[in-house]
């Protein structure tokens, strides 16, 4: 309106002024409440986003305390040399091992060589290792040796060359695997290799002589006093879900699985903590102070108001005759959650199995099909949270208030527009029209006043 400088100088009344404070007028009465209510848009689209998130964070420990495997940790205690772990699932006993004898590999040295590159033959001929047939002939020294065992049995018999002295170089092979079925038996079939490589160890004339080190045998232990073999010193098929490692000979081992707790407790711990998180912020986005009127963004809002009760109900509700409340959850007269551990630890003591049929859901003893209790809760906040769900179509509608809105300030302002650019032209014609009529009652005052003067 400013750009119009002549509007009012004819009439003094249809000025640029009037018309900004009648248009000013109409964009309180019109804008502004589009406005505030854009801006509460906004607002809710805000909390909506805080709200979305702790409905999640929520779920997560809900989910997590439905599934049965957050029962399955074990933790092992062992008093001596023996190594236990346990896996997911491993059942809750205790027991002893005694480690008797270790399984172990066998291990045979042949007579020593001037050096490795020594020819270990004088003709040609075969040397049999266990199931093996190596071929030897006069050009081959001992490191080619050595190198046809290893290769010739695809690893299943360990030939390496020991330097055991000045001069004094020997061929040492080994099973790969121990136990007993692992046992070499050693023949050169053609007795054409070097005789220092068979002929046999004596402590006096023949040091470096051949010796067998060590003879392939199984492991022998006490599981429970029963005394049990195995073809390694590593036990996996002895207890489900346990691994063994015997260690030492003469070792004697308490061994002690128990539930662990821990990850269970934590998680319980998280959901509580979610939950007073989501109702501390769901009272703010609700709630109404009648002294001073001040309201959340929400409390208009009876599908975000009713969360509470809604999970509540849920949270609160008896499964087979039992509650959360009598596994260390409690609700006081404000709706705060607190968590007694001990309870669920003493609970879980007494017959965890149970426990994990109450959270997690399965079959109990007399064959039935039962939900567990985080089952159902995931079940209500998931009908909160999925896609397409609750949670999701309350956005849909936020988001497609805020295009109305939008569309609808758009036009109320182009209508004020028009209607106030209508006006102006309007004013600006009737000013000059008052500004004509004007100057036309001036010149007839004047020519009545020259009249008048005449006539004196």
């Amino acid at each position: 309106m400013a750009g119009i400088s002549s509007l009012g100088v004819g009439s003094g009344v249809l000025t640029a002024d009037v018309i900004d404070q009648l248009k000013e007028a109409d964009e309180a009465q019109i804008l502004t409440p589009i406005e505030n209510k854009v801006t509460l848009n906004n607002q809710k689209q805000d909390a909506y986003t805080l709200l979305s998130s702790l409905m999640k964070t929520l779920k997560s420990s809900a989910s997590a305390l439905s599934y049965d495997t957050i029962f399955d940790n074990k933790t092992v205690d062992v008093s001596g040399n023996a190594e236990v772990t346990v896996e997911s699932g491993a059942n809750i006993e205790s027991f002893t091992l005694e480690t008797v004898t270790l399984a172990k590999k066998d291990i045979t040295k042949f007579g020593a060589l001037a050096s490795k590159e020594t020819n270990v033959a004088s003709g040609t001929g075969t040397l049999t290792i266990g199931a093996y047939t190596v071929d030897y002939d006069a050009t081959t020294t001992l490191s080619d040796l050595a190198q046809a065992i290893t290769d010739k049995s695809n690893g299943d018999i360990e030939a390496s060359i020991l330097q055991t002295g000045d001069g004094a170089y020997s061929l040492v092979v080994s099973s790969n695997q121990t136990g007993a079925d692992q046992a070499l038996t050693i023949t050169d079939d053609t007795g054409l290799l070097e005789p220092a490589l068979m002929t046999a160890y004596d402590a006096v004339t023949n040091p470096d002589g051949y010796q067998k080190i060590q003879t392939a045998s199984d492991a022998e232990f006490k599981y429970n006093g029963i005394t049990t073999t195995r073809s390694t010193n590593e036990v996996s098929d002895l207890i489900l879900g346990v691994n063994i490692t015997l260690k030492e000979e003469g070792d004697f081992s308490n061994v002690t699985i128990e539930q662990d707790t821990e990850p269970l407790i934590g998680e319980m711990q998280l959901f509580v903590d979610s939950y007073n998180s989501l109702m501390q912020n769901l009272d703010d986005m609700t709630v109404y102070d009648e002294d001073s009127g001040a309201k959340g963004v929400f409390n208009d809002e009876s599908f975000v108001r009713n969360i509470r009760s809604d999970l509540n109900s849920v949270i609160t509700s008896m499964s087979n005759g039992e509650s959360l409340m009598q596994y260390g959850l409690d609700l006081d007269r404000s709706g705060i959650m607190s968590f007694d551990q001990s309870v669920l630890e003493e609970k879980m003591a007494d017959d965890p199995d149970a426990v994990k049929l109450f959270f997690s859901g399965g079959t109990d003893s007399n064959g039935n099909d039962r939900t567990g209790i985080f089952e159902t809760i995931d079940d209500k906040i998931n009908s909160y949270t999925g896609y397409g769900k609750l949670l999701s179509n309350f956005e849909t509608g936020l988001k497609s208030d805020a295009t109305n809105l939008n569309e609808s300030y758009t036009r109320a302002k182009e209508m004020l527009e028009n209607r106030y650019e209508i006006m102006t032209k309007r004013f600006t014609a009737y000013d000059a029209m008052i500004s004509k009529i004007n100057a036309q009652f001036s010149s007839l005052q004047m020519m009545i006043s020259a009249e008048v003067n005449s006539d004196s």
